[in-house]
C-alpha cells in the first residue's frame, strides 16, 4: 500500500532528497473501511451505562487494529457488542478508543459509547483529569521509596515504534511519572506507577531508564533476566482509574491477573 521509489521497503528505511512515496487511495479513503465484527473475543466489562463502559482488558489483547486486516482486536470485538460503537470517535479503525493499553499489557479501559461522551473523556485525559494506576514489578531496587520520572520522550530512530528518553528535553514530548514502592524483594521491587501524561510506553520508557525496567518487558528489558521469571509478558497492570462525569465520581478497581499473581508469589518465595 506504501511504496518507497515504487519498491517495498521496511518502515525503519530512511529518506532521502528526491524519493518518491507512493500511497494507494484505498487507505487514504476511511470510508471503505468496515471494521468487522468478531465474536470469539469475550469482553470482561465492568461498569456499564448509557454513556461508557469499563472494560478489564487482557493482556496479549491489541487494542485497534494497525491495519484492515487485522480482526482480532479489542475494536472488533467492541463493535460485535455495540454495533453502534462503530461510528464512535475520530478513525474507523479506533471506534470507542480514547486511549490505549499496550498489547501485553492488562487492565481497566474506558470505552466511550457516543461521541459526546468520546468527545468529554478526550478533553479529561488531554487536561490530565482521569487518574490512572498502574502495578508494575521492576527490575532491582529503586533509590527513593517515592519519586517522580520527569523525562520527555522521544521516538527511537533505530526502531519504528519504540521511544527513548530523550537527551534534550526539547527533542521530545513531556512525560511524567509518578511512582511508590510497594514492596521489595531479592532482586525486584513491586510499585504503583501514576502516569501524569499518556506517552507511547511510558512506564516501561521510564523505569528501563533509570536501570529499573519492567520485568518481562521484550523491548527495553534484559532477555536474561526476564527468562528468569518466565513470564510471557510485562508484568504491568492498569489496576485502577478514578475520574468525574456528569458530576459523578466513579472509582474502578481490577485485581492483578493470575499469570502476575503467579510470578509475584514466586517471586516473594525465593526471596524468603
Amino acid at each position: 500500500m506504501i511504496l518507497l521509489n515504487n519498491q517495498i521497503v521496511k518502515s525503519a528505511e530512511k529518506l532521502n532528497i528526491n524519493d518518491i512515496i507512493y500511497i494507494n487511495d484505498l487507505i487514504l479513503n476511511p470510508t471503505k473501511i468496515n471494521l468487522p465484527p468478531n465474536k470469539k473475543i469475550k469482553l470482561k466489562i465492568v461498569f456499564e451505562n448509557d454513556d461508557f463502559a469499563i472494560i478489564d482488558k487482557p493482556a496479549g489483547l491489541l487494542v485497534h487494529p494497525l491495519n484492515a486486516e487485522d480482526t482480532d482486536t479489542l475494536a472488533n470485538a467492541l463493535v460485535n457488542k455495540w454495533p453502534k460503537i462503530k461510528n464512535v470517535g475520530e478513525d474507523p479503525l479506533r471506534p470507542g478508543i480514547v486511549h490505549r493499553l499496550d498489547k501485553d499489557t492488562s487492565g481497566l479501559m474506558i470505552v466511550p459509547k457516543t461521541n459526546s461522551a468520546f468527545k468529554s473523556f478526550k478533553l479529561k485525559f488531554q487536561n490530565h483529569t482521569c487518574q490512572k494506576v498502574y502495578t508494575a514489578l521492576v527490575y532491582s531496587h529503586l533509590k527513593s521509596k517515592k519519586g517522580i520520572i520527569n523525562s520527555s520522550i522521544a521516538y527511537s530512530k533505530n526502531k519504528f515504534n519504540r521511544r527513548k528518553v530523550a537527551l534534550n528535553p526539547n527533542d521530545g514530548k513531556e512525560a511524567i511519572t509518578e511512582y511508590e514502592v510497594v514492596k521489595e524483594f531479592k532482586n525486584a521491587t513491586l510499585i504503583k506507577a501514576r502516569p501524569k501524561t499518556g506517552r507511547t510506553h511510558q512506564i516501561r520508557v521510564h523505569f528501563a531508564s533509570i536501570s529499573n525496567f519492567v520485568i518481562g518487558d521484550r523491548e527495553y528489558g534484559s532477555s536474561k533476566i526476564n527468562t528468569q521469571y518466565g513470564l510471557n509478558r510485562q508484568f504491568l497492570h492498569a489496576g485502577e482509574l478514578s475520574f468525574t462525569y456528569k458530576r459523578v465520581k466513579y472509582h474502578f478497581v481490577s485485581k492483578l491477573p493470575s499469570d502476575l499473581q503467579k510470578i509475584l508469589s514466586n517471586t516473594a518465595r525465593l526471596t524468603n
